[in-house]
Formats: structure tokens, sequence, C-alpha cells
């Protein structure tokens, strides 16, 4: 048995006004730090100061650059290094997609991918390669006749296709907080305030205590405050049982078993995804009419408009209801589905729904596209740590225009898939034994290109 993080959550009672204010601006200062850090440290020149924040803080202690946030140090410092933190993740996944990408790039040899891949493990020849300086062959590719400007131009190339935007934080509702900036007295957590020595009692719910550095969201006039915790998964003892999943669109996944699990996911999202478009038309209005009466100079009317009809608190209530009542649903699916299929490993493709453009019509994307694709990864993996379930993720091309009995190509229309050959079977069960197959496909790894796998596809049908 092994271990794995799980978050453990606090809830505070109603915030009088003073706390709440005191605890806005913490937050909004903390969100403040990390946005400069975003801007100032995330270009290709600050790569070699991604292992060096140590650095960075103490030249802001000594020019007293850190003064203009007006928070105690121990806040600046954890926003600081939780901003490093997520630039040197950003640059991580750009090399690992880079590496993928290079992986699947049949017009390089071994010996070319060999290069790039050494150059993206050193810091050092990454920064070099990327702003245009001069630097030694490694020892160890020096007999080779590569094309050195070309392989150094490809990973360029690569790096300004996979570097995405400078993150931003737009919310200043959250910060975290280290063993040093609260303690635990009489029911209540007492956080450090701006004010030197002393510290606000925030009013809680339970009388659990935690000494770590937690996360402190602002929720209304509530905090709710994450504590992650590492906890023993539980042993699986279930006989060796192997199942595929798909992904649906009626159901949440339909399993290689041939049932299905999730089925009310699409009256959640349907509902909600009609109630948002009705609210937001009528919102529209007022913000078309709130203009209006700007350009008329006519204030007075602007802002009742603006205060009574174009508030967020109700708005933002009521979608973060129907967030959870779908999160509790995902959870219980989830939960099912271990419990009835006790699978000692689960194959799937990743489930961030690629393969949108030829499955689902507009509406259907729009419905799927929200934070739920990523909440259902986050959670089917988290189960399957929990519960001691390996999972493996395998390459999706045509796992749902093929028929899992022949494998030829069909046509697939809504929860049908029609085989010419083998009739017709429910799309996303086929999809489900498709996905389970590739599992064994020795042709067809991960990072096998579409094209390649639909020419392999192909020839396995001639």
């Amino acid at each position: 048995m092994g271990t794995i993080i799980k978050t453990v959550k606090q809830y505070s009672y109603e915030l009088d006004n003073e706390h709440l204010k005191e605890l806005l601006f913490i937050g909004n200062q903390y969100k403040n730090v990390k946005n400069y850090v975003y801007s100032r440290f995330s270009g290709i020149n600050s790569i070699a100061l991604l292992n060096k924040p140590r650095q960075i803080r103490d030249e802001w202690v000594k020019n007293e650059f850190a003064k203009q946030w007006k928070l105690p140090a121990r806040y600046w410092k954890l926003a600081l290094s939780e901003a490093m933190s997520n630039i040197k993740t950003q640059w991580s996944s750009i090399k690992k997609r880079i590496k993928e990408q290079v992986r699947i790039n049949d017009n390089l040899s071994n010996e070319d991918k060999h290069y790039i891949n050494y150059i993206l493990k050193f810091e050092d020849f990454y920064h070099k390669v990327l702003t245009n300086e001069v630097f030694p062959i490694p020892k160890i590719f020096q007999h080779n006749d590569l094309n050195y400007k070309y392989l150094n131009n490809l990973i360029k190339r690569y790096t300004r296709k996979y570097k995405n935007k400078i993150p931003y934080s737009y919310k200043g509702n959250t910060f975290s907080i280290d063993e040093g900036l609260y303690s635990y007295k009489d029911s209540c957590i007492n956080i450090t305030c701006t004010k030197k020595g002393e510290r606000l009692p925030i009013k809680l719910t339970d009388n659990n205590k935690h000494i770590r550095t937690l996360i402190v969201k602002i929720m209304g006039n509530r905090l709710e405050i994450h504590c992650p915790l590492r906890i023993k998964s539980k042993e699986n003892r279930n006989d060796e049982k192997i199942i595929g999943i798909d992904k649906g669109y009626r159901y949440l996944f339909a399993v290689s078993s041939e049932k299905f699990y999730g089925e009310k996911s699409n009256d959640y999202l349907g509902k909600e995804t009609e109630r948002l478009n009705k609210v937001n038309t009528a919102r529209n209005r007022f913000w078309a009419l709130y203009n209006r009466y700007l350009e008329e100079n006519n204030h007075i009317k602007a802002n009742n408009i603006k205060e009574n009809n174009l508030g967020k608190v109700k708005y933002n209530h009521n979608k973060q209801k129907h967030d959870q009542i779908l999160k509790s649903y995902i959870n219980y699916s989830l939960n099912q589905l271990i419990k009835v299929e006790k699978p000692t490993e689960i194959v799937m493709e990743q489930l961030d729904f690629v393969n949108w453009k030829d499955r689902y019509p507009k509406l259907v994307k729009r419905r799927l596209s929200r934070w739920i694709k990523g909440y259902i990864r986050e959670r089917l993996e988290y189960k399957c740590d929990y519960n001691s379930i390996r999972y493996t993720y395998i390459n999706p091309a045509y796992t749902s225009k093929v028929c899992n009995i022949c494998g030829s190509f069909g046509i697939r229309k809504e929860d049908i898939f029609t085989c010419l050959k083998c009739g017709e079977i429910h799309a996303d069960y086929n999809a489900s034994k498709n996905i389970l197959n590739r599992k064994y496909d020795k042709e067809i790894d991960l990072y096998t290109s579409y094209r390649k796998v639909k020419e392999i596809l192909e020839k396995r049908i001639s």
C-alpha cells in the first residue's frame, strides 16, 4: 500500500466586515505578488533563476523592494515561492510536450531525438539554445554528424508553440498560510494580519487542528480552509480484472463490461447550461441598458442597474451550488463503478476530450467544455490511487471510429455505432472495448501519431 494526498476542508462561521476587509486585502496583495513574479520571471531569461527563489527573496529584502506589498514578510515569501513553483511547473510541461512531439516526429533520427532530449534535460544548455548563445557541443555528440542549427531551431520552434501566455491570477480571494502565520485556540484559527503582532480570530465549525501549510479561500463572507493530508491507500484484494472505460455524453462512463455509469450527468449539464444561457441573456440586456445610460450621462440610473441587476453574489452562489451537486454526482458515479466492477486496472484514453471535433455537436461541446473535464480526470486518478487501482492511458486515435470486433471503420451517429460487417452497437461501449484492446496493441503506443494509427488500422483491414 502507498500513500496519497487528501485535502481536508475546514469552514468558518460568517465573518464581520472588519475581518472580511482585512482578509480580502491580504488575498489581493498576495495575488499582486504572484502576478508580479509571473510577469517578471516567466520569460526564457529567467530559466536560470527557477531553482533560486531564495536569491530573489534576499534581493527584495536588501533593496527594500518587498515593502511595497504592505504584507508581513512570511506572506510575500510564500507568494513568491508559490509563483516560482508554478512557473517551474509550466516549463516542465513545455519540455514534456516537446519530448512527445519529438518522439512522434518521423523526420528525426534516433540521434536527433537523443540530442534534443539531452538539451532539454539540462537547464544551462536549454537556456543557451533559446537565447542563441554559442556553446560547445556536448562530448557525447561530437562524433555525430548532426545538423545542430536545425535541431536548435526546432527546439526553439517547439518552445514557442507550447509556451502559453504568462500566468495571471485574477481572483484575490486565496492565499496560503504556513505554521508561523496561524495558530488554533478555542475552536478558532488565529491568522496573522497586517498589523504587527496581531492575529485575527476566526471561529470554525469544527475543533480540528492541523500543522502544515494551509490554503485559505474567502467564499462570500466565510472562510474555506484547505489542508492537504497524507493518508494510506486501501489494499486492493480483488482478483485480477482489467477494464476499459470511455467518457460518454449521455453517460459519464461506458465500461468494456457493457455497463454504464452516471446516466444523469446529461440532465445536470443540460439544465444548468440552459439556466446560464437565460440568465446571461437577461444580464446582457441590462449591460446594454447600463452602457446606454452612461453614454447619456445618466449615472444615477446606470448605478441603480449595476447595483440591483448586475450583481455577482447571487449569480456565483447559484453556479457554485450547481457545481457542488454535479461534483457529488461524479464522485458517486465513480464510487459505483469501482464498487461494481472491482477492477485492478483501468485503461482509458486521455480524458481531455481532444476528439470532440467529430464526436459531438456544438451544444454538447459547450456543456462538456466547462471545468467538468479536468475534475473528472482528477477524481478518477485520485480514486484509483486511493483504492490501489492501476490506471493506464492509451492512444485515443480512432477508438470511436472502428469496430471492436472486426477492426473496420464504421459510422457513429449519436449513441449508435454502425459497422457494415457486424451491425449496430452502442457507440460508447464499442469505444470502451477498443480502448481496452489498445492496451495490448504492440504497434500503437501512446505517442503514435494519428496519421500513423490510421495507416496501421487500414493495413490490418486490407
